[in-house]
């Protein structure tokens, strides 16, 4: 059986790089996408190689959203096709309302997600079949965090990119948000105290993974978002 190719943005570590694994024990062949994170990406590749699966890796910045169409080419010709992209590369910063770091959040998390959707998708669209998944945010959707303001408007404009792309798509070609609460702490150390909890970081993962295998079986399901947050979401926020 062919294995089919999947582009996993931001995909070197932490979330993405479980989404690797994953999917390379799952008839997938992975192409990692890194920004900084080069060594851990070719430390991906290199124990993927090791399970004799082969991958690759394609370094991009998504803050300059001015190439994504180019950087799509490159990506579809690294195997020649892509069958499932997973938009997952996210920055966490705080802005405190100053224009570059709103306008950082709002490229890497939204606008290069919606272009490189749109120009995967054509490609898709022309071989008549491909699944996309966007990684959102179920925890500062339920809780607007203050300083965030544009990582949080960005993850609100996820759910709107999944929810009207799946209407322009043909349907052979399906796109789906999964929205997270918290599962891994931010890197960022100075960002204390933000999430009150985390849950139990193997079941969260193990929960991300199953519910990407379930939309990737289930051709029926499109424009659809799930919430992978403990029911946050419709708890009452007294903060």
């Amino acid at each position: 059986m062919n294995k089919k190719i999947a582009l996993v943005t931001g995909s070197a570590k932490r979330i993405g790089r479980e989404i690797v694994l994953h999917l390379a024990n799952n008839n997938y062949q992975p192409l990692i996408h890194y920004n900084q994170s080069a060594n851990d990406a070719k430390n991906l590749k290199k124990l993927l190689f090791e399970r004799g699966i082969a991958s690759k890796i394609i370094k991009y910045n998504f803050n300059n959203i001015n190439n994504v169409k180019k950087f799509s080419s490159e990506c579809i010709k690294k195997f020649g096709t892509i069958d499932l992209l997973i938009n997952n590369a996210s920055i966490f910063i705080e802005d405190n309302n100053l224009d570059n770091t709103i306008l950082k959040n709002l490229n890497i998390n939204l606008i290069s997600p919606i272009l490189l959707s749109k120009h995967i998708s054509e490609y898709m669209i022309k071989k008549s079949s491909g699944n996309i998944i966007n990684i959102g945010d179920a925890a500062c959707l339920n809780n607007q965090w203050r300083k965030f303001s544009g990582y949080t408007i960005s993850k609100m404009g996820l759910d709107a990119l999944t929810r009207t792309f799946s209407k322009n798509l043909k349907n052979s070609v399906r796109m789906n948000s999964i929205n997270l609460g918290p599962i891994l702490k931010p890197n960022n150390k100075k960002i204390k105290n933000l999430y009150k909890k985390n849950y139990k970081t193997e079941e969260g993962i193990s929960a991300i993974l199953n519910t990407i295998d379930y939309i990737i079986k289930n051709k029926k399901i499109n424009g659809q978002i799930f919430n992978i947050d403990n029911g946050e979401k419709l708890m009452i926020n007294t903060n």
